[in-house]
């Protein structure tokens, strides 16, 4: 049995989702919140953070539109304590109104943003419990610790055409693309299924100073310093 201890990173550029808020001192992990700050900012703090920090095995990414209940980070740390895939995520709605779509895609999309589309998998199209897929976005996914080691930073989706990493979107696709063609499978559990609050909330980016959390299970949530924030 594997010696399992979860660092949760949420990052928060929005305020006032309080189905979200309401749970995050409820969930038996430690946490990362980075709030009001641009995407690939709080990744790259928040990758740098939990490589500083060896007391942590995994780094667990959940967007701050996702409702993450006790029972699912106790599900997956069970899994992970058994069988310890170097990806292992759980699955989300896509949009509200929508109950079939889940993000999680058998096979990953074009590099190219305009060509790029998304084949949904249906939640009533699953049979199995546990699958293996290309794409799982960024719905409580955790990530061990040597994998986190050997991708150096987590970048925006137009470094495919030569950018900067902080140029675009979609930081998930991009690390699906380098686990597909690193050969590093993607696990799923299905029954680690959850409540996407997508277009929920204000956006505070550049509208609030950013802020960094560190929430230890049972103690007051400690202020880090803004370094790279701003």
């Amino acid at each position: 049995m594997n010696n399992i201890n979860l660092l949760l990173f949420r990052g928060s550029p929005r305020s006032n989702i309080e189905n979200v808020e309401m749970w995050n001192e409820k969930l038996p992990c430690d946490k990362l919140i980075i709030r009001f700050t641009s995407e690939y900012k709080a990744y790259k703090r928040a990758r740098e953070f939990f490589m500083e920090h060896k007391e942590y095995t995994h780094l667990v990414i959940a967007t701050d539109d996702i409702v993450v209940q006790p029972k699912h980070i106790e599900l997956m740390q069970m899994r992970l304590e058994n069988k310890d895939p170097p990806v292992f995520s759980g699955m989300m709605n896509v949009n509200q109104n929508d109950v079939e779509d889940r993000n999680i895609c058998h096979t990953i999309g074009m590099k190219e943003r305009r060509l790029r589309k998304y084949e949904w998998i249906k939640k009533s199209d699953i049979t199995e419990r546990y699958m293996n897929v290309e794409f799982a976005g960024f719905g409580l996914t955790a990530i061990r610790r040597d994998i986190v080691d050997g991708y150096p930073i987590f970048s925006a989706d137009k470094v495919f055409q030569g950018e900067p990493p902080h140029r675009g979107a979609s930081l998930d696709f991009v690390f699906c693309w380098h686990c597909k063609e690193n050969g590093i499978p993607i696990a799923i559990d299905t029954k680690i299924d959850m409540k996407h609050l997508r277009k929920s909330g204000t956006h505070r980016v550049n509208t609030k100073a950013g802020r960094c959390e560190w929430w230890k299970v049972g103690k007051e949530p400690i202020q880090l310093p803004r370094q790279g924030l701003d």
